[in-house]
């Protein structure tokens, strides 16, 4: 299945799970996708990843949370996923076990702030929620190991 198929193809899973399409679900997707990668994680094995979310506790910001669980299987009820409450950024750092890897995905500041504002321009959240599937990993995060 190509990149961009499997993208959607989760992305639809997500939108199964939250309710909706919308940007912040989108965002937790592809950070969750972006970690399995890069950490280079086979769900197979899923006992070896776990995410550490920082995210304001309020929607639209929350979504990402749903978007994460569906992309890396790690959930508040198997306790693979912790979250914790922000002021501003949206954070998550997943870590590998075997071997032993982090990585840290940062939100950009400007994405969240264009986000809100367009959807308070009247912006539907299903035409960001597709923005944001084409826009870059560079654009939309920052990373380190």
């Amino acid at each position: 299945m190509s990149e961009k198929k499997s993208l959607e193809s989760e992305i639809e899973d997500a939108e199964r799970l939250h309710g909706h399409l919308g940007p912040f679900l989108v965002i937790g997707v592809r950070m969750g996708r972006t970690a399995k990668q890069v950490l280079d994680v086979d769900l197979g094995g899923n006992d070896e990843l776990r995410a550490f979310v920082s995210v304001p506790l309020s929607t639209p910001f929350s979504c990402v949370i749903d978007g994460i669980q569906v992309a890396t299987r790690c959930t508040i009820g198997n306790q693979k996923l912790k979250v914790e409450n922000s002021k501003e950024e949206i954070v998550a750092r997943f870590e590998r076990k075997n071997p032993s890897r982090v990585l840290r995905i940062r939100l950009n500041p400007g994405v969240a702030g264009t986000i809100v504002d367009r959807m308070s321009q009247g912006s539907s959240v299903e035409e960001l929620a597709r923005e944001v599937m084409r826009l870059s990993e560079g654009t939309l995060f920052s990373m380190e190991m």
